[in-house]
């Protein structure tokens, strides 16, 4: 899986890492350590926490990771961080020595830094600029060009309103219960979402709401946090970025998404690593290598046993 996907023999390093960060600042906040104990789990460990001691980060250990490890060790750091809600100047100024020790170059450092200063107009440009947003509106503008981009970006600012587009999507209601585009029809419908051509998301935009139904994932500041765990661990993509933005969104509270406002603490630790856990056993890519328009008159059940979703974590 994405998250701490280091080899067996490294997964302790990679726990003094996360957990250098939870003393940076003082004692182990109950969030800092609730992630703790999550990634424990996850990387198959059993010592106790304090077990986990800064001072085995040494340059010689270090030294025995891989390119894609050290890039894991970082972003657990950076997760570590902004999990408690806050990301200080201690925790920034931390994470930004081990990016140089480790000599991986990740965006989300600087972005840490912004934050623990207060700078968050300039940490949220910095995100637009060099995450997902950036690359959608490269590759709708390659793929379709100017018009493409104002039917995707304009319904944001309230503009791209279809009664064609509606239409389209709202007859997705006639099809059979059960099938992926009754149930997306539902999962508009109840939670008053607006289709394309008079909400805020673009046709181009669907894909999400649609991972939001085949993984039955409410439309909740908690539920919201979970699907995008639960995308991280299966997407190809430069995962993090989602990871990341998640929890500011969702944790610290800073609006960074448009479609849902900031609400801090929504969080828990536990729970997000399971979602996590879970989109990693997904067999596709369902944000970026599934045509789900190809499958509007398919069961549900159906797809969930062909992308192999697992059950909802308890």
């Amino acid at each position: 899986m994405p998250l701490f996907d280091v080899r067996p023999a490294n997964a302790p390093l990679l726990m003094s890492a996360m957990r250098a960060v939870a003393l940076a600042d003082g004692d182990e906040s109950p969030k800092e350590r609730a992630l703790l104990e999550a990634a424990r789990d996850a990387l198959d460990l059993t010592d106790p926490l304090d077990a986990f001691a800064p001072d085995h980060l040494t340059d010689a250990a270090l030294a025995a990771l891989d390119a894609g490890e050290r890039e894991r060790l970082l972003q657990a750091m950076l997760l570590m961080a902004i999990m408690d809600g806050a990301g200080s100047p201690e925790e920034a100024t931390l994470v930004s020595s081990f990016a140089a020790r480790l000599g991986v170059s990740e965006p989300r450092v600087a972005n840490l830094e912004a934050l623990a200063r207060g700078r968050h107009a300039f940490m949220w440009l910095d995100l637009t600029r060099k995450g997902y947003p950036a690359s959608e509106l490269l590759a709708t503008a390659r793929e379709e060009g100017l018009a493409g981009v104002l039917r995707t970006f304009g319904p944001i600012v309230g503009l791209g309103k279809s009664a064609d587009i509606v239409r389209k999507y709202n007859d997705l209601g006639k099809l059979a219960e059960g099938t992926l585009g009754r149930e997306y029809w539902r999962f508009i419908t109840q939670n008053e979402l607006g289709f394309p051509g008079e909400g805020p998301v673009g046709e181009r935009g669907v894909w999400h709401d649609m991972i939001h139904v085949v993984g039955e994932y409410p439309v909740t500041p908690a539920g919201e946090a979970e699907v995008v765990a639960f995308m991280a661990g299966f997407r190809k993509e430069d995962p993090f970025f989602w990871v990341f933005t998640s929890v500011l969104q969702f944790q610290v509270g800073l609006r960074i998404s448009p479609f849902s406002k900031g609400i801090a603490g929504q969080i828990d630790p536990r729970s997000y690593l399971a979602h996590h856990r879970r989109g990693a056993r997904v067999s596709c890519d369902l944000s970026r290598d599934w045509d789900f328009r190809a499958d509007l008159e398919v069961p549900v059940a159906e797809l969930r046993r062909r992308f192999t979703v697992p059950p909802l974590p308890v």
